[in-house]
């Protein structure tokens, strides 16, 4: 059973092979170039470190084997990654970060958790609806969100197949 805990700095090298990992599973579903893309920016992950909106979900051994990168964007809390290890998938691991990055929101006062997604895979829109998450118009997203979906789309991503979803924390 994996435990979720805020990251530590020297978990950091570890987190890019385990957002590889989780990332395979869209060779599964012909994105093979997100499954080989880049993985998150180590000194955003460094940063929201120090900000302690970067949770390691570990092992026995306290070897991360999933985490959640978020941060505040128009006065929600975005979750700008979620990673589990593909050895440690269909676990319920996501759904527990998910629920201590939910705690940290509601105690920062965020009303809103928000992320970006693909709404056809299971995995992605279908996985966040059962937990809550909506999806939201972009016409009537603020521009911070509006924005994220337009760097998706430069970086190759189908606009058609994306979204923003939002869940209600009051």
């Amino acid at each position: 059973m994996s435990t979720i805990r805020i990251a530590r700095t020297e978990d950091l090298d570890k987190l890019a092979p385990i957002e590889r990992s989780a990332a395979s599973m869209f060779r599964d579903v012909g994105l093979v170039w997100l499954a080989e893309g880049d993985t998150m920016d180590p000194a955003v992950l460094a940063a929201l470190c120090r900000d302690g909106t970067l949770w390691a979900a570990v092992d026995g051994e306290d070897e991360p084997v999933g985490f959640l990168a978020a941060h505040a964007l128009d006065d929600a809390f975005y979750i700008a990654e979620i990673s589990v290890a593909r050895s440690h998938q269909w676990q319920g691991i996501g759904v527990r970060l998910i629920a201590a990055a939910t705690d940290h929101a509601r105690a920062a006062g965020f009303g809103t958790m928000t992320l970006t997604t693909y709404r056809d895979l299971p995995w992605n829109g279908p996985f966040y609806a059962k937990l809550g998450f909506m999806e939201v118009d972009p016409a009537e997203a603020e521009p911070g969100h509006v924005g994220k979906l337009r760097a998706e789309a430069e970086a190759g991503h189908d606009p058609s197949r994306r979204c923003i979803m939002a869940r209600n924390l009051e």
